[in-house]
């Protein structure tokens, strides 16, 4: 067994999660690989210079930033493993099995491993990240598996190097959001299973609500332009839910109620998800369907059906 675990990172110190994960990976015995590859980062390069120093680890700087799709292709290129984690750089290691659950899924084409969250690094500030987090991102392996591509995430995964030979990260997505869930949309369109596991790592960089606000809305600006991008299916995007309330109403002529509401109560909705120590999803999720429709509605081109 060969194991490539690559971190893809920007502006974030992992010397300790590297460190956890090469004793770990020594722990098992497995043959291993760390590459670390700063995208661009103008912060932090320098302390995660001290990665040269553990077992088994690469630190790789780009002056350039290449983008989340990108950097991931170029460090499975680099990978020379017959399987390949990629973890997101704001990830801590909860325990010290990680690796072991990992290895013990070895023969599995794609393992998701999962996100948690702890009570601890909950604050008011950031109080619509954690929720979100904590109800749609923290869930078990047993029911991620009941539809496992569209659980499917890439901030904690293993994944054949084989698997990169048919299908890659989306290099045209340049802006942030929705190349995880097209890559998952490829392997369901290449029959390639996915098996989620309880093995998660922790999420530490939990934006603050201004921000994962504002990244929300960038995503969904990026939903829109993909519909333009060639050579993606537009079955698609009956794979992202929220595009799949958008096609169900705009089928039943019912997008009216939702664009009125969002014009008169959007900016309301958006303070109280801003402010609010305890939002709501269901105010986050047609806040987020009243701004795709705005989007959708000042894009000129062709828009989904």
């Amino acid at each position: 067994m060969t194991l490539s675990i690559c971190i893809p990172t920007y502006n974030y110190n992992i010397v300790k999660l590297v460190s956890d994960l090469s004793r770990q990976c020594i722990e098992s015995a497995v043959d291993f690989e760390i590459i670390v590859l700063e995208d661009g980062s103008p912060k932090f390069v320098t302390e995660n210079s001290a990665i040269e120093n553990i077992f088994g680890a690469k630190h790789i700087v780009s002056a350039e930033n290449f983008g989340r799709s990108t950097t991931r292709n170029k460090l499975a290129d680099i990978a020379s493993g017959e399987k390949i984690i990629f973890i997101d750089c704001d990830s801590a290691i909860p325990d010290n099995l990680f690796i072991k659950r990992y290895l013990d899924h070895f023969d599995t084409d794609v393992v998701c491993g999962g996100t948690t969250y702890t009570e601890l690094q909950y604050s008011p500030e950031i109080s619509l990240r954690y929720t979100f987090g904590t109800k749609v991102e923290k869930t078990s392996a047993e029911k991620r598996n009941q539809a496992p591509y569209s659980a499917f995430t890439t901030n904690n995964m293993m994944v054949s190097k084989k698997i990169f030979e048919k299908i890659r990260f989306c290099e045209t997505l340049k802006k942030y959001g929705h190349e995880d869930s097209l890559f998952g949309f490829e392997l369901q369109e290449n029959n390639i299973q996915i098996l989620h596991i309880d093995n998660p790592v922790i999420h530490t960089g939990i934006e603050s609500n201004e921000i994962f606000l504002a990244k929300t809305k960038a995503g969904i600006e990026n939903l829109v332009e993909m519909k333009h991008i060639e050579g993606i299916s537009p079955n698609f995007f009956h794979h992202i839910r929220l595009c799949r309330h958008y096609i169900k109403l705009k089928k039943m002529h019912l997008l009216w109620p939702i664009k009125l509401i969002y014009k008169i109560l959007g900016r309301n909705i958006e303070r109280n998800l801003l402010t609010s120590q305890h939002p709501k999803l269901m105010l986050f999720n047609l806040y987020k369907l009243g701004y795709y429709c705005q989007t959708a509605d000042t894009d000129q081109r062709s828009t989904i059906n």
